[in-house]
């Protein structure tokens, strides 16, 4: 009876230790990708950095414990970063002073 219950046990284990890892949001490798996709070039248009947050958005959609992953509060942040653009276009060619105040 007590080998029964060992290797039982045996077998369960394993499935145990690969549920927390599910559980902490480590078991989402596409996470590591979108990472990476994030820290891509900062000179991307705002419509790619769009599409790009709908996509990580879409997949947090279908697994909302990747959301626990440790990946996934800096993938937001490129993503933030990436969304906050400020140009000024000064043409030359005008004359006299122009102010502007922010």
């Amino acid at each position: 009876m007590k080998k029964m219950v060992f290797g039982l046990l045996a077998i369960t284990l394993p499935m145990f230790v690969s549920c927390e890892k599910e559980v902490n949001g480590e078991g989402y490798p596409e996470m590591e990708g979108f990472y990476v996709e994030s820290c891509g070039p900062p000179v991307v248009t705002i419509d790619s950095v769009k599409l790009f947050s709908a996509k990580v958005d879409n997949y947090t959609d279908l697994y909302p414990q990747s959301k626990e992953h440790s990946l996934y509060p800096k993938i937001q942040a490129n993503i933030k970063s990436a969304s906050l653009r400020i140009t000024i276009t000064a043409d030359t060619t005008w004359a006299g002073d122009t102010i502007i105040y922010f």
